[in-house]
């Protein structure tokens, strides 16, 4: 057992000791984020929230320099993958590589084995194995609402879509199309779609819950640290390279 209470979540790091009157340091990565003599503890926003940030802690104890470390990977969930209604698939890598970190993707678990997503030109929308994404996109993040019901809710809203989509097809209506238009309106789902944007219209229609937009358009980056920083929501796996290169 070590000399301090470690706790992180939402891209806070509580640190508090057990012992009395110690002077401790604390590095992310090498990289000092707070010091100081503080018995009730300190609150501190990490600079990073990956798998494999490894939290350090420096202390004088009996008058040597010891230190605890503590990998970000252990408070991560470690649980064997599964799949549920409403999880949250969100990629940083691309199959064009060179949009990898700039781009990525996102799609929406329906049940144990399948998915809908917006892959990109046409068909708009379409229902495939969660296999193929992870295949395609081995370097992404799944996040699975605490309530499962509002899991559900998106799922089913999901189903309907693209079921809806697929008769306006076979009756040569092609809405919507795919399309990173910059002026289309998020709520409007018959328009334009793309892949972010179907996972959001999915929740805020099936489950009356929406996630907010901090730019033109609601990007996977978007998506991704929402959902990072979200209680309603938890992170059931995330490969240690996912990263996106920009606020889009």
């Amino acid at each position: 057992m070590g000399f301090f209470d470690v706790w992180i979540r939402n891209g806070l790091l509580y640190v508090k000791p057990r012992l009395e009157s110690v002077r401790f340091r604390v590095y992310e990565n090498d990289i000092l984020l707070a010091s100081g003599l503080d018995d009730d503890g300190v609150l501190i926003q990490l600079r990073e929230r990956k798998p494999n940030t490894i939290i350090t802690i420096e202390y004088l104890f009996d008058n040597k320099l010891a230190k605890e470390q503590y990998p970000l990977k252990t408070y991560y969930a470690t649980r064997e993958r599964n799949y549920q209604a409403g999880d949250i698939l969100v990629a940083s890598d691309n199959v064009k590589s060179e949009l990898t970190g700039y781009m990525g993707h996102s799609a929406l678990a329906i049940n144990e084995n399948e998915l809908i997503e917006s892959p990109g030109l046409e068909p708009a929308i379409v229902r495939k194995s969660i296999q193929q994404f992870l295949d395609k996109h081995p370097v992404h993040a799944q996040f699975r609402p605490v309530k499962t019901e509002l899991g559900e809710k998106a799922a089913r809203y999901a189903i309907d879509y693209y079921q809806e989509y697929k008769s306006n097809v076979e009756k040569g209506i092609h809405k919507p199309t795919f399309s990173f238009d910059l002026s289309q309106e998020l709520d409007e789902p018959w328009e334009k779609i793309y892949c972010s944007k179907l996972v959001w219209i999915c929740y805020h229609f099936g489950a009356d819950y929406t996630f907010e937009n901090d730019h033109l358009w609601f990007s996977p980056e978007d998506l991704y640290h929402q959902l990072l920083e979200n209680q309603d929501f938890e992170l059931v796996y995330q490969h240690q390279d996912v990263k996106f290169l920009i606020d889009t």
